[in-house]
């Protein structure tokens, strides 16, 4: 009996460790195909990567054991989880009280559409929702559990540092394709991609329509970079070898550059200014990690190496569109009467907000005449949260970022292994460069890149860290007290320095309380 429970235990534990090949295999197969599909904007894309998103969650319940490995993806997996349930509440069908004491705005919409198709039903009686388009809102809910259900997966493979390294190996591969693919179209002045007619190719976008979005792309894959360096630059301290120091340090490094000059040449001024920013943090943190503040400014002097490799390469192409930026810039006038105009649009769905994916829905409520063209998105990812959920999104969402944050750091700070740091460090510069690009343009709408993204943050924070005992501490606190307190109470012999081997003699057998001289301990 006891061999067959024996060789059940070694069965379950060959069927998980299976299970997590697979599921790292299937995620890396995500992290690949995400960005090929104009960045997975089509329905059918963005559907394919959500099934694949849920394949991948059924994988992670079978290949995690316990469940409770799982706890620091709890916060951020509950406010992704949170979101689609919100755009769930906010299509239904719902009370005319209730929406009416939600939002006001929206009961006073539901009224006037009753008015105008000449329903004679009472206004309380009849349902209503929290939206203004409710088959965008399900579409848009679908596309937060896809992320949910890809972040709990993203952890379940990053507790296991191979796994982990597949998955960064699969950004960091997918991210130089990108721009290998997008060179091609750019020096050929391609008017088509993957057979559909664009605009002839002025800046790198490799496969996304727009190269803002490449940018976005990329954000994700040079942080990583970054981190991989400073990985090989620690362990190629420590080779005798200077060959083998070079193998170490030189492939991230030059793989950096790469992608930073990829970056500069998608012309995204935001993505240039939020990548350097971010290197710039990473090189703090660093210094930080070990308390060597002498290594603070290495992140901004790695910035400024990629931007003279850009200025060799190309000036006019890397930097020209980011100098030629003015105050009086067209767009850029035209993105702050945007920004306020959205605001006004929040102002009047403050609570719940318009309805996930319905700004381009509401946004004629409150558009002007010299801001023409159909809006589909503002350019501000947070702006766009607070509009279409709400306060109670905005809030839902920063829970999710303070509890993601606060277990980076700790995973920074005390990872069991240097290269469990670089995990966080990586993540924390994603998160930065994202942070400041985000907050000026729209590039996770594109579900590859929001897909992409949750897997990352997913795995990173699933690193192992050094559990630290509260009752050690309290215990080796105690143990100095005690030591020093037995100290206080013991005058030093002058006879120790002048016998000390006898001194050690009597000191095996001198009796409680007394010196080896046979005199007492004095208070």
């Amino acid at each position: 009996m006891p061999g067959c429970c024996e060789g059940s235990a070694v069965e379950s534990a060959r069927m998980i460790r299976h299970s997590g090949l697979l599921l790292a295999l299937l995620l890396v197969l995500v992290l690949l195909w995400a960005p090929l599909p104009f960045g997975g904007v089509l329905p059918w894309a963005a559907a394919l990567l959500a099934a694949l998103a849920f394949g991948a969650l059924a994988l992670a319940a079978v290949a995690v054991e316990p469940l409770q490995t799982l706890r620091p993806a709890a916060l951020p997996v509950a406010a992704l989880a949170g979101m689609a349930l919100l755009g769930l509440l906010q299509a239904a069908p719902l009370p005319a009280g209730l929406v009416a004491a939600l939002s006001p705005q929206h009961a006073a919409l539901e009224r006037q559409a009753a008015t105008l198709s000449g329903s004679t039903a009472p206004a309380v009686s009849a349902p209503a929702r929290l939206t203004l388009a409710a088959s965008s809102t399900r579409r848009a809910a679908l596309g937060w559990a896809a992320a949910a259900a890809a972040f709990l997966a993203g952890a379940a493979a990053g507790r296991r540092r191979a796994l982990r390294r597949c998955l960064a190996g699969a950004v960091l591969a997918g991210a130089l394709f990108q721009v290998l693919f997008g060179a091609r179209d750019w020096f050929a002045r391609a008017r088509t991609l993957w057979g559909v007619d664009l605009p002839s190719a002025v800046r790198l976008r490799g496969t996304f329509v727009n190269p803002n979005h490449l940018a976005l792309y990329l954000e994700m894959a040079l942080p990583a970079a970054f981190a991989w360096s400073w990985w090989a630059a620690r362990h190629a301290r420590d080779e005798p070898r200077v060959e083998r120091r070079v193998a170490l340090a030189v492939p991230p490094a030059m793989l950096w550059l790469t992608l930073f000059a990829g970056l500069s040449f998608t012309g995204s001024r935001a993505g240039l200014l939020a990548a350097a920013f971010a290197v710039s943090v990473q090189g703090v943190l660093v210094a930080g990690e070990r308390r060597r503040w002498w290594l603070a400014p290495l992140g901004a002097a790695v910035a400024l190496a990629g931007i003279a490799t850009v200025t060799a390469i190309g000036w006019r192409e890397g930097l020209g569109r980011l100098f030629a930026t003015s105050a009086a810039d067209v767009s850029w006038g035209a993105r702050l009467r945007e920004y306020g105009e959205a605001l006004a649009l929040w102002r009047r769905f403050p609570v719940t907000g318009t309805g996930l994916g319905t700004f381009r829905d509401a946004f004629p409520l409150v558009q002007t005449a010299d801001l023409q063209g159909t809006w589909w998105h503002p350019h501000s990812d947070p702006l766009e949260v607070l509009v279409t959920a709400g306060l109670v999104g905005a809030a839902l969402l920063a829970a999710g970022l303070w509890g993601l944050v606060a277990r980076l750091a700790v995973v920074l700070r005390d990872g069991g292994r240097s290269e469990d740091r670089a995990t966080g460090l990586a993540a924390l510069g994603i998160l930065v460069s994202l942070g400041v690009h985000e907050g000026l343009d729209f590039g996770l709408s594109m579900p590859g890149n929001a897909i992409t993204l949750a897997v990352l943050l997913g795995a990173a924070g699933a690193a192992r860290v050094r559990e630290r005992s509260a009752e050690l501490g309290r215990a080796r606190q105690d143990l100095a007290a005690v030591e020093a307190l037995d100290l206080e109470h013991v005058e030093p012999a002058p006879e120790r320095r002048r016998h000390p081997q006898r001194r050690r003699r009597g000191a095996r057998k001198r009796p409680d309380g007394e010196l080896p001289h046979g005199r007492p301990v004095e208070p």
